[in-house]
C-alpha cells in the first residue's frame, strides 16, 4: 500500500518549487541520515524502520526525477 504521505516533495522535506540541486541535496542528506548501514548493529525494529524510510526516500527522489526529466 502507498505511504500515508505519498507526496515525494514532503518525503524529501522540500518545496515543489525547489531547484534540482536543492532536491538532490535534500535527498543526499536524508539518505545519509536514514541509511540502514548506519543502524546495522541496532535492534531489528530500528533496522527495519531505517530500511522503510530509505526506501521511501529513494522512491520519492526517483519520482521527482522522472517528472522533472519529462518536462
Amino acid at each position: 500500500p502507498p505511504a500515508v504521505d505519498d507526496d515525494p516533495y514532503r518525503i524529501l522535506e522540500v518545496d515543489p518549487r525547489a531547484s534540482d540541486a536543492d532536491i538532490e541535496a535534500a535527498y543526499r542528506r536524508l539518505i545519509a541520515q536514514y541509511h540502514p548501514d548506519r543502524v546495522a548493529n541496532a535492534a531489528p525494529e530500528i533496522v527495519a524502520l531505517a530500511e522503510t524510510r530509505a526506501r521511501q526516500i529513494n522512491q520519492a527522489y526517483e519520482r521527482i526525477q522522472k517528472v522533472r526529466k519529462g518536462r
